[in-house]
């Protein structure tokens, strides 16, 4: 009889009860317990230790590393940097759908002229993330938790935008006080785009210069665009997760034409739901990437890491 029928018939007078390996005795086995007296490196069914890789280090996440050359090459040294992660859906111009791409996991895009990002949620969405994130601030609250805790705020604004000279300007106003809070241009400076199909949102990560100026003459100058946002602030760390409902009212389009006649053309009101991570503090990855240019230990990919965690984090619970 050959040695592997004479196993098998062996195996088959084993109890079934004696022949199945559980998941906890397959875990143990994958990963022994090193105050065990069986552990030990020449026990045959552990492995010992492993190394990362042939080459003895472990290769970063290639996502993470794409995220990072572009936060690096983008961030470079400007002093009033605005970084934020948002969240919402790529939809193909052509379709008005949400793009479809043959992945099945996550993916960082190339710039398509057809495609868009829309920042923005369902109303059944936004409510999941207002639950969800008030429970987290109530147990990072809990008097045994050992993180780092959240801090809520809620504000409510209203931002009026003009163009003067050819500028961009956004004047932002507590919405009870009528209290400025700030005057700035926006200047885009770059976008990444990344791609979940294996969730209901997709995640776009965007670099702005934001300068502030003085008050300008809003007297003689009509806004071209009013927005009112109701934000719900979770600030942790160096992050502020924000979860705002933006509401444009009805507003003309364009320039107004002297010449025109009848009713000016309008945009109908629109109300959208969004959620951001905003970098807080800014100062502090900015820091860490000049220890990168100057060749000097650095926190750079890990707060990269932390930040894109946080993207994913959300992204996965999104119903």
């Amino acid at each position: 009889m050959s040695d592997y029928n004479q196993r098998k018939r062996q195996r088959a007078a084993t109890p079934e009860s004696e022949r199945r390996v559980s998941a906890a005795s397959l875990s143990a086995i994958i990963n022994p317990d090193p105050s065990s007296p069986c552990h030990g490196a020449d026990t045959p069914q552990s492995p010992g230790r492993l190394e990362a890789n042939i080459f003895g280090a472990r290769p970063a996440e290639d996502i993470v590393r794409v995220v990072a050359d572009f936060l690096y090459t983008h961030m470079k040294e400007r002093k009033n940097i605005e970084i934020e992660g948002k969240l919402g859906q790529f939809i193909d111009k052509r379709t008005g759908q949400r793009i479809s791409l043959p992945v099945i996991s996550e993916a960082v895009l190339s710039e398509d002229k057809n495609m868009r990002f829309e920042s923005n949620m369902t109303v059944q969405q936004h409510a999941m993330f207002n639950k969800l994130l008030n429970q987290r601030v109530d147990e990072t609250r809990r008097a045994d938790f050992k993180g780092s805790r959240i801090e809520y705020m809620h504000t409510r604004e209203i931002d009026h935008f003009y163009r003067i000279n050819n500028t961009r300007i956004r004047v932002t106003r507590d919405k009870e006080s009528n209290r400025v809070l700030g005057v700035i241009t926006k200047n885009k400076v770059a976008d990444l785009n990344i791609y979940s199909p294996r969730t209901k949102l997709d995640i776009r990560i965007t670099i702005n210069e934001e300068h502030p100026l003085e008050m300008p003459d809003t007297e003689s100058h009509k806004p071209i665009l009013e927005r009112h946002k109701d934000r719900l602030s979770y600030k942790q760390d160096i992050w502020s997760f924000d979860l705002t409902q933006v509401v444009s009212p009805e507003h003309e389009i364009g320039p107004v034409n002297p010449y025109a006649t009848g009713p000016p053309k309008t945009a109908p009101a629109v109300t959208t739901h969004e959620l951001e991570v905003e970098v807080a503090r800014p100062e502090v990855w900015l820091a860490e990437r000049a220890k990168v240019a100057a060749n000097k230990p650095n926190n750079f990919h890990e707060i990269t890491h932390v930040f894109l965690g946080n993207l994913k984090a959300l992204v996965k619970r999104a119903i």
